[in-house]
């Protein structure tokens, strides 16, 4: 290989390397869940798949050592991220493989009854996808 040949190859080894470290130095997302008292409840990633990244499990593997936030029944809770998502889904999870649509707004209401809830929060924006998980104890 000349020498031509050698300056170009290693010019585009530099863009590509380049552009590579800038597709994956995208921040994911923050997701913050608040009660309308103003109160954060605590929130753990538990899946994306963001740039080149990705991490899987769900809500349920996420939470399930986790303490829950003791949070009065009938609660509004309110989803917002720093960067508006393109869709939003909300799923209360019964198990690692059982789950219900809640909501696709970003507000949803803490049941009355007493007992512990596992929610996830799937989100998702053209540069990828993230599911958010929290955990609360109504008593």
């Amino acid at each position: 290989m000349n020498r031509l040949g050698k300056l170009l190859l290693a010019l585009i080894l530099i863009v590509i390397i380049t552009g590579c470290s800038k597709f994956n130095s995208m921040p994911l997302p923050e997701m913050v869940a608040t009660l309308e008292t103003g109160e954060t409840v605590p929130v753990e990633i538990s899946t994306y798949s963001w740039g080149a990244k990705e991490l899987y499990g769900g809500p349920w593997e996420a939470m399930e050592d986790k303490d829950p936030e003791i949070i009065p029944g009938g609660s509004t809770i309110t989803i917002q991220f720093d960067s508006t998502p393109d869709s939003i889904l909300i799923r209360e999870h019964f198990s690692k493989y059982k789950f219900k649509d809640i909501t696709e707004s970003n507000q949803f209401h803490v049941p009355d009854s007493k007992g512990t809830y596992i929610y996830g929060v799937m989100a998702t924006w053209k540069k990828g996808s993230a599911i958010y998980a929290l955990k609360i104890q109504v008593e």
